[in-house]
């Protein structure tokens, strides 16, 4: 072979390569690109600075007059980017709220976050594990000798439902596992043969009542107990037992306030559930109420809080004077989880 030919060949097996080469490179960058980006992506949160607190804080508008709602805490964003499931604060300035893992080793796992406002965009945050403790529906807290006691659904099934409720003390960075220090299991109009599944705590304002919500044969039950301490109920005295139909939007909570039970129901944002295919499902916020000592009830569509993002309600609180609070979950530029509180007008 003379020195042209090999050169010749030298040259087309080069071109060749680089061809290839070039060629892998491109599919390997459309792959990339192809790649899909979840909406919840939250591996990479930028440092909470106290510039960046108080500009996620401001990302949630003022409300208008025609709004039903007036803003008490704005966006508040949170460890992890579960939607948060259920709130309550004590008689200070504590907030916790209940965060839900659905998926993987951590399902029904739930992140249990104390948040301390101390104005615009200024809060303080610490957390707590509770290991297999369910969906985390309905929180709420009792104070008893300085001490706060936070109560929940606990014990899960495999498919999720709570069969007990607990009491427990929040300590930063611990783990519970099941249920707290304080154990009750329901029993269904006080037939120890029967117990209730699906079960969630509510506490008066004034931390002299407990009410169990659980489901019964599609609708929903309800009973109520005397409190004592913050942490003492005799699930064998049923002070008043009612049923009430199924909320007919997503139900989002309840609260005890004397004779009357509030409940919240509500989902997503529609545009979002269109994303999801689920656009039938959207439900406005609702509040309703029943009183079980006259039978009356009432019912309340909340407009309001229009340009959160996601925009589902996630828990009621009602005060001691009768006023109403709830929590609205929203994202931030799509990155973090927030909580909004607002007062309801």
């Amino acid at each position: 072979m003379t020195e042209k030919r090999k050169t010749n060949w030298r040259a087309v097996v080069l071109f060749l390569a680089v061809t290839a080469l070039l060629w892998i490179r491109a599919e390997d960058v459309q792959a990339k690109a192809a790649k899909p980006v979840t909406k919840k992506q939250n591996l990479h949160m930028k440092k909470l600075t106290k510039k960046l607190k108080k500009k996620i804080a401001e990302s949630t508008p003022e409300e208008g007059p025609d709004s039903d709602l007036a803003l008490i805490h704005g966006a508040t964003r949170l460890s992890t980017a579960r939607i948060p499931q259920g709130y309550t604060h004590d008689d200070t300035y504590y907030y916790f709220l209940s965060q839900m893992s659905s998926k993987g080793k951590a399902k029904n796992d739930l992140r249990l976050t104390r948040i301390k406002y101390k104005g615009l965009g200024k809060y303080s945050s610490t957390y707590m594990t509770l290991k297999q403790f369910g969906h985390g529906t309905n929180i709420d807290c009792a104070v008893s000798e300085g001490v706060t006691w936070l109560w929940t659904g606990s014990d899960p099934q495999k498919s999720g439902e709570t069969t007990t409720v607990s009491c427990f003390r929040f300590r930063p960075k611990k783990t519970l596992r099941r249920h707290g220090e304080k154990v009750y299991r329901i029993s269904m109009q006080g037939n120890k043969k029967r117990y209730g599944t699906n079960c969630y705590p509510a506490i008066s304002a004034d931390g002299k009542q407990l009410a169990v919500r659980f489901t019964n044969n599609g609708d929903q039950q309800f009973q109520i107990y005397d409190l004592h301490n913050a942490t003492e109920i005799n699930p064998d005295k049923i002070k008043h037992q009612f049923k009430m139909k199924k909320t007919v939007g997503d139900f989002q909570g309840f609260d005890l306030h004397e004779t009357t039970i509030y409940t919240l129901e509500g989902s997503a944002e529609k545009s979002e559930l269109r994303e999801l295919g689920k656009a039938s499902r959207y439900a406005p916020i609702y509040i309703r109420t029943f009183d079980y000592a006259t039978g009356q009830t009432t019912s309340k569509k909340i407009t309001g809080a229009v340009k959160l993002d996601h925009r589902e309600p996630e828990g009621i609180q009602v005060e001691v004077d009768g006023s109403i609070q709830v929590m609205i979950a929203s994202h931030y530029k799509e990155l973090y989880t927030c909580a909004n509180v607002y007062g309801v007008r």
